[in-house]
């Protein structure tokens, strides 16, 4: 389990890196795991805690002692999931960069087998004699000079499209490959995902029957009521250490970050100088169009040359395509590594639509509890420092907005990452992955010198 949640980490703020890199995120993220599962001394304190309830049967201690495994086991399916979709949304981020690729690919292909067919027709005529004739007409030396010249710029151009098509139609078959070896791996990702879906689904099931069953009784109502205050002083506790050890590692984290964001800008930037250099070949070539319209005047050549300019237009069009798209991704960046704006003034509420339903430090827990709504947001903007799951608190999402930071718990369906820049009002997941904070309720905490303080909504 701790290999899948260091892979999840990996896959959340990106793959490859250096090997001190990796090695430093597999430390941090068995740390992490170590903070997911009870310590002995966790799990005596619950025992001794169920021990003091009058009157609990066999029966009722059994199903206790079910919950605390699925739990378990749920949390772990979580993580798995987490996994799977972190693979499946990095799958189809670059089969879709590959497919629009291909798009440009496959203009220049076809444009240059339109030159390839020009080229044909020009080595016709040269068998025919008619460069021969054209230099048999030469008047005097330099103008032999100059038709011998136009006849090898002419054969020097034959072979520069010869082989820009080979080159070409190589790479588009090399891109059609990676694109069918991306669409089954894909495939085959989501296909994974489903199951794991399907599981946790079953794992959630049982637990609400497990725990319908204690309900039943005023014994395990007791039951369920004293170990729900255990679990939360446990959960604060765990916060607290998990806040502590990511704000510690706030720096290497955001290093880390900008390290691969600048991979990425410098990815995109040199893609966008090969567009530009495309771009101008393109220009060039309808220049070169334009000029043989105008000096062919014979209606077969007249129509071969619009097909080759429709050809040329196709692939123009592609290339502006992709250089939006590159330039679209280029600004995200640029809005990422730019430094986190000041935050002044009270937070933003993290579940729109809801409510408070326990205000700051009730029953001594040092968070707010919300409920009457199903999407967490980010209560201002930052960077995202943790995304992790506990067996009692479900997922915990930690945002730095530089001088605070702010907890989100008892969220499932994550729908961010380690390293995201994040704005205020981002869809961060769902409510209702805390047995212990309840199914249809969240709990936020805002801590500034390491501290939780109340918030301000």
């Amino acid at each position: 389990m701790g290999t899948a949640r260091a892979l999840a980490l990996t896959l959340l703020l990106g793959v490859g890196g250096a090997q001190d890199t990796s090695a430093r995120l597999d430390q941090l993220q068995q740390q992490l795991q170590e903070q997911r599962q009870l310590s002995e001394d966790k799990a005596r304190e619950l025992a001794a805690v169920r021990a003091r309830i009058q009157n609990l049967s066999a029966q009722q201690r059994q199903t206790l002692t079910q919950l605390d495994d699925l739990a378990r086991r749920t949390a772990a399916l979580e993580n798995e999931l987490a996994t799977i979709t972190a693979r499946v949304t990095l799958a189809q981020r670059q089969l879709t960069d590959t497919t629009e690729q291909l798009k440009v690919t496959r203009a220049q292909v076809a444009r240059l087998q339109g030159d390839v067919r020009e080229v044909m027709t020009l080595m016709y005529r040269q068998r025919s004699g008619q460069y021969l004739q054209l230099l048999s007409q030469a008047r005097s030396l330099p103008d032999l000079l100059i038709r011998l010249r136009y006849t090898n710029m002419a054969g020097a151009y034959q072979t520069q499209v010869l082989a820009g098509l080979r080159s070409q139609a190589a790479a588009l078959r090399d891109q059609e490959r990676v694109q069918a070896q991306q669409t089954a791996q894909f495939t085959k990702l989501q296909a994974e995902r489903s199951a794991k879906l399907a599981a946790l689904r079953a794992q959630r099931e049982q637990q609400n029957t497990l725990l319908a069953q204690l309900r039943t009784s005023e014994q395990g109502q007791r039951t369920l009521a004293a170990q729900r205050a255990a679990e939360q002083a446990l959960a604060a506790q765990q916060v607290d250490q998990l806040v502590g050890q990511v704000v510690a590692e706030r720096a290497r984290l955001e290093q880390e970050r900008q390290r691969r964001l600048e991979e990425e800008r410098r990815r995109r930037e040199e893609e966008a100088r090969r567009i530009r250099e495309a771009q101008e070949r393109a220009r060039q070539e309808a220049l070169r169009l334009a000029q043989l319209r105008q000096a062919q005047a014979a209606a077969a050549a007249r129509q071969a040359q619009a097909a080759r300019a429709a050809q040329l237009q196709r692939e123009q069009q592609a290339l502006a395509q992709r250089q939006a798209q590159v330039q679209q991704a280029q600004a995200q960046v640029e809005q990422q590594l730019a430094p986190l704006p000041p935050v002044s003034g009270a937070s933003g509420f993290p579940l729109p639509g809801g409510r408070v339903l326990a205000p700051y430090g009730s029953n001594g827990a040092p968070w707010v509890v919300l409920t009457g709504s199903s999407q967490v947001v980010a209560a201002d903007g930052g960077n995202v420092l943790a995304v992790t799951s506990y067996a009692s608190l479900g997922w915990v999402v930690l945002i730095d907005h530089g001088g605070t930071v702010s907890a989100y718990l008892g969220l499932r369906d994550p729908q961010v990452s380690v390293g995201n820049r994040v704005a205020r009002g981002t869809p961060l997941g769902a409510v209702g992955g805390s047995s212990i904070i309840g199914p249809g309720n969240m709990a936020f905490q805002l801590r500034q010198g390491g501290q939780p303080v109340a918030p301000r909504f």
